[in-house]
């Protein structure tokens, strides 16, 4: 379905705003969003990696002394994104898509409105199986980012490594995402994405990086559940 530019611009503007700010939010909430507006998941992801590519980038470039969990990501999550992602671009069931994506979110909000600090013990403990669940997850619902968050903030309590290696990690899961789907010839940059790139390069730099330094981390989780919640039972109930 062909999605008129301004309203695409529109929501990649809100949700650049989001990821500039935690370090996700424009997949997570991004994808849902074109999956109501009535786009398959492989239009959805088109829609939203260049941006999201260009955004983690940014996030990443000059601090590469916090990245600590590159050789965990490489080894243990890409191998599943590209997995998870192969098979969805490979099948046509889009409401079956749209109501598992509607219910990972909810199980994922779950975790944030119980308390993540609960299982950040069993998070540690079982760490190589939470990175290829999240390679998995990501890759067949964009949903990875709701729990990098989880993961990181298991490993990390600064709010710029959090978000530093969140970005990391999506960076290298856009990557991968990126080879998918040109393997599978499914078209994704265009000129529009130049639009796109510039919305979230402006809106980063104008609003991103000062609202950062005032994050409410716990006014964030509980926002960031809310949505979750929001998205999760429109998928299930409209898809």
């Amino acid at each position: 379905m062909e999605i008129p530019l301004v309203v695409v611009v529109l929501i990649i503007g809100i949700f650049s705003v989001i990821q500039s700010i935690f370090g996700v939010g424009l997949l997570v909430f991004g994808t849902p969003t074109f999956l109501l507006l009535g786009a398959s998941y492989p239009e959805a992801v088109g829609y939203l990696l260049p941006s999201s590519l260009l955004l983690s980038a940014i996030q990443t470039h000059g601090f590469k002394d916090k990245i600590k969990i590159a050789r965990g990501i490489i080894l243990y999550s890409i191998p599943f994104v590209f997995i998870g992602m192969s098979l969805i671009v490979g099948t046509n069931h889009h409401s079956l898509i749209v109501k598992m994506i509607g219910i990972i979110m909810l199980l994922l909000s779950l975790i944030h409105i119980i308390g993540v600090e609960i299982i950040f013990d069993k998070i540690k403990k079982f760490g190589r199986i939470s990175l290829m669940l999240t390679g998995i997850v990501h890759g067949i619902s964009n949903q990875g980012g709701a729990m990098l968050t989880i993961l990181m903030r298991s490993i990390y309590s600064d709010k710029e490594k959090i978000r530093t290696n969140i970005a990391f990690a999506y960076l290298l899961f856009g990557l991968s995402q990126l080879s998918v789907l040109l393997w599978f010839d499914v078209k994704i940059v265009s000129w529009n994405s130049i639009i796109y790139g510039l919305v979230t390069l402006t809106l980063y730099q104008v609003l991103g990086k000062n609202l950062f330094k005032s994050l409410n981390q716990r006014f964030f989780n509980l926002i960031f559940a809310i949505f979750m919640i929001f998205y999760g039972i429109l998928l299930i109930f409209t898809g």
